[in-house]
């Protein structure tokens, strides 16, 4: 009788551990920090705290998790897959941001149907750089190989990010006030949401990735696929001079900025600060969408919503301008038009 090994059934484990030590030799071309003093290997990794809790009077501890959606299939249906662990980590920092943390470590999950060497190692590779870029360690993370439950090229990709932030410096309602400045920072194109609608508009145009777009010199590859901003080395030195930040995914302007106004107030956005790109323009024109509707499902180039004090205004855009990113002044914090300070927080387009 022939015997059922874990092999046969679909699981090579001597395959995942020989990809993990490739990854780990592309590890040690890259850069160090001195505070993960356990990474990839044991079953978990130790981060050393001292140094920073030295600096704040009350730490929290603030974490988050977050994924890539149906972009991951675009990308992989397209074969451009090169970049996406900067959107998983893009999706995880940032909104730690959000609440005034800046990032520490990460961790990534990847589960697929079958292990494939040059996926795995492509993603792991971009995770790192991503991690770079978000100035945190890359500590650990689990990669699942679960066939029948996936594909054989199909896999899921997941993030975990941990930070910290003194509790007088913690960003949101309890700090936004009647009279902030919002003030809206780019994003690079539609980040890591919405793309469920976008696969619909691929196969109903029959784009070829490698084709130029109608609108750019740039291909649908590049124009779709452009990885999500990472704003933390951009906005971390004025993380204690904001009250609120509003990470634009899922849901749109619409459904994030309410998240961070207190109860009884409404943002008043002017509507000739939106201005869509062509890639937003051809989105909304092939798919049919209302403004309203594109405003609750895309960023519309806005990655990032910032509320301050107006007198910081100048101080922070003249910093994102040295950093190349655009931003510009979008509305401001006004109590509700109800009368009412424990009315649900609006949006109002002027």
């Amino acid at each position: 009788m022939n015997s059922i090994t874990y092999k046969n059934s679909g699981v090579n484990t001597d395959q995942a551990e020989h990809i993990l030590d490739s990854f780990s030799l592309f590890l040690k071309s890259r850069p160090k920090d001195a505070r993960l003093l356990s990474g990839i290997g044991p079953y978990a990794s130790c981060f050393s705290l001292k140094e920073t809790l030295n600096l704040l009077e009350d730490p929290l501890l603030v974490s988050c998790c977050d994924g890539v959606g149906t972009k991951g299939k675009l990308a992989l249906d397209w074969n451009h897959i090169d970049r996406l662990g900067e959107d998983l980590v893009a999706m995880n920092v940032n909104d730690l941001l959000c609440v005034g943390a800046v990032p520490l470590v990460f961790l990534d999950y990847y589960a697929c149907g079958k292990l494939e060497k040059f996926q795995l190692l492509t993603l792991l590779k971009s995770i790192q750089l991503g991690c770079e870029m978000a100035e945190c360690s890359l500590s650990g993370g689990e990669t699942a190989e679960m066939p029948g439950l996936y594909l054989e090229k199909d896999f899921d990709l997941a993030g975990f990010s941990v930070g910290l932030v003194d509790r007088k410096n913690v960003l949101g309602e309890s700090r936004v006030k009647v009279k902030d400045c919002l003030i809206a920072i780019e994003s690079s194109g539609l980040h890591s949401n919405g793309y469920s609608l976008i696969r619909k508009l691929v196969e109903k145009e029959k784009l070829n990735p490698e084709s130029k777009t109608s609108f750019s010199e740039k291909t649908w590859a590049e124009e779709l696929l452009s990885p999500t901003l990472i704003y933390v080395k951009a906005l971390k030195i004025h993380l204690t001079n904001l009250t609120g930040l509003a990470h634009i995914t899922g849901g749109g302007i619409t459904g994030n900025l309410p998240r961070i106004l207190p109860a009884g107030s409404e943002a008043h956005l002017k509507l000739d600060t939106l201005k869509f790109s062509e890639l937003f323009k051809w989105i909304q024109n092939s798919a049919a969408l209302s403004t309203e509707q594109m405003l609750e499902t895309f960023n519309c180039g806005t990655g990032m919503i910032a509320a301050c004090d107006p007198s910081y205004a100048e101080t922070l855009l003249t910093s994102l301008a040295k950093g190349g990113l655009k931003g510009h002044v979008m509305g401001s914090v006004e109590n509700s038009s109800s009368g009412s300070e424990k009315s649900d927080p609006l949006i109002l387009w002027q």
